[in-house]
């Protein structure tokens, strides 16, 4: 690294040097600006972080009901995140009153805590309480559409803590979206998007970094990804569309081969049997890589690393129509 600093120096002293009278004075700076814009570019490329490819790992698809939680209202999203920074995800559900957290592990589910909305009720909401949840750093930011403004859930040493946030919706960190008035979907009545995923934390098969984002339009999803390299530079690297899936789905690497997963619920009536399906991006979605039925509803799924090794598992929220009580179901 110094060597190349040194030489990107070199090459601006070198410039400086020639005679003023020898080239026009823009030319002059012209060429100590490209000198030292490549010595600097030189300086990059050589500190730039290697590439890690994932370490692919066997996935053994099996149904397992971990548990069943009475809520004391409908639950409405599901997220997970290592908010508390103990290197286990915590599970996070927002019902239409309150965010709850619990933590999960093979055999039992303990709650954590679990902190209520407040403030100004929303003036004009959907008949269908709907919310968001998403892990944005340290925070989970929680929008329910009957209250005004969100909820910023954070910890305090073992205190699950929160404060109020802006009005409208977080979709994605650094994304927002106001609710069409009335209805259960975002933004314009004539393109309404009924939810949104992100993922910047996957990586193909050679350690590019990936950001993968879903948006779900009626029953129709719309996937894209793009391929980045370790300088931050991104550029398009796929367009995916499947259709006739529901309001409940997930994007993950469950088996690390660099090839991200769809996970996703049917689009039948809230609370009507359903079913899970997994689906590789580009590969086959008709039978999909795993498939689960239920007899109730798929109300919410996660991702979550709940015991700290590294794989991480997917769960699911199966409930009834109307019910505030949820079972939990892990795949793998």
């Amino acid at each position: 690294m110094d060597r190349v600093l040194a030489r990107a120096a070199l090459g601006a002293v070198l410039v400086l040097a020639a005679p003023a009278l020898a080239e026009p004075r823009a030319d002059y700076f012209s060429r100590l600006a490209a000198a030292v814009r490549s010595g600097l570019e030189e300086a990059v490329v050589a500190r730039a972080p290697r590439l890690v490819p994932p370490t692919p790992i066997k996935v053994t698809w099996k149904a397992v009901r971990v548990g069943s939680l009475d809520l004391g209202a409908p639950l409405v999203a599901l997220t997970a995140g290592d908010l508390d920074r103990d290197g286990k995800s915590e599970l996070y559900a927002v019902t239409s009153r309150e965010v709850i957290a619990f933590a999960l592990d093979q055999r039992k589910i303990k709650e954590l805590g679990r902190v209520a909305f407040g403030g100004d009720r929303a003036a004009l909401s959907p008949r269908e309480v709907i919310g968001t949840a998403v892990v944005d750093g340290s925070e989970l930011v929680a929008g329910v559409s009957s209250w005004a403004k969100e909820l910023r859930v954070g910890w305090q040493g073992k205190v699950l803590v929160a404060q109020p946030g802006g009005a409208g919706f977080l979709q994605c960190p650094g994304e927002r979206a106001a609710l069409s008035p009335g209805r259960n979907h975002f933004g314009d009545p004539l393109a309404p998007v009924h939810g949104v995923r992100c993922r910047d934390d996957l990586f193909d098969a050679e350690g590019h970094p990936l950001r993968v984002r879903a948006a779900l339009a009626g029953t129709r999803l719309a996937i894209t990804v793009a391929r980045c390299s370790v300088a931050g530079a991104c550029e398009p690297a796929g367009t995916y569309e499947y259709k006739d899936y529901g309001v409940a789905f997930e994007l993950a690497d469950l088996d690390r081969n660099g090839t991200p997963e769809l996970i996703v619920s049917g689009a039948g009536a809230p609370g009507d049997p359903d079913a899970i399906k997994v689906i590789g991006l580009g590969g086959e979605d008709k039978k999909g890589l795993f498939r689960h039925r239920f007899n109730g509803g798929v109300a919410g799924l996660a991702v979550l690393d709940s015991d700290g090794d590294g794989a991480m598992e997917l769960v699911a929220a199966v409930r009834l129509v109307g019910a505030t009580r949820v079972d939990l179901w892990r795949f793998n």
